[in-house]
């Protein structure tokens, strides 16, 4: 009989989906976000395959990052429209 995977806490969805979209939003490599982070490519790589694997300070400069490019994205498409 096939295991079926537990589904991941609704937390680390959360993050993965703000992760994805920083880099997506950005146009950055795992190697441009280590940079600006820190660390290595790899262990931004982990953090998204397991958040739990890496320290609170890094998923909260993750989550710092992600509201930024929120914020400058907000503030493109508010002046962007004629305003």
């Amino acid at each position: 009989m096939p295991r079926i995977k537990a589904r991941p806490p609704a937390e680390v969805i959360d993050f993965r989906i703000k992760l994805y979209g920083l880099l997506q939003y950005k146009n950055w490599t795992d190697e441009d976000l280590a940079k600006r982070l820190g660390i290595s490519a790899q262990t931004v790589s982990n953090m998204r395959t397991d958040p739990f694997v890496t320290s609170g300070a890094n998923i909260l400069k993750v989550q710092s990052l992600y509201e930024e490019a929120k914020r400058e994205y907000e503030a493109m498409s508010y002046y962007g429209r004629g305003r």
